[in-house]
């Protein structure tokens, strides 16, 4: 399977968040595949995600009061003043 493929694979389940086991079979792979591509593209992209300090960091240097991270508050203007 191509990148290409596994990527509209992984944008597909994403969006819907079907049973995995049925959407690998129609998509061609087996239930074990479709968990592999699952989550090796999850890695990929929290690989790529910032960290919490670099988050705030961002934020408090954009001039954002503060940052909403899964349900959280957290102040970004005392961010700026951390190392």
């Amino acid at each position: 399977m191509t990148c290409w493929f596994q990527a509209v694979f992984v944008v597909a389940w994403f969006r819907q968040r079907p049973n995995l086991a049925l959407h690998g079979k129609a998509f061609g792979l087996s239930q074990a595949t479709a968990y592999r591509y699952l989550h090796e593209a999850i890695d990929v992209l929290a690989d790529q995600a910032p960290d919490l300090h670099s988050a705030l960091h961002r934020a408090a240097g954009e001039g954002l009061p503060h940052l909403i991270l899964d349900g959280k508050v957290f102040d970004a203007t005392d961010a700026a003043s951390r190392p």
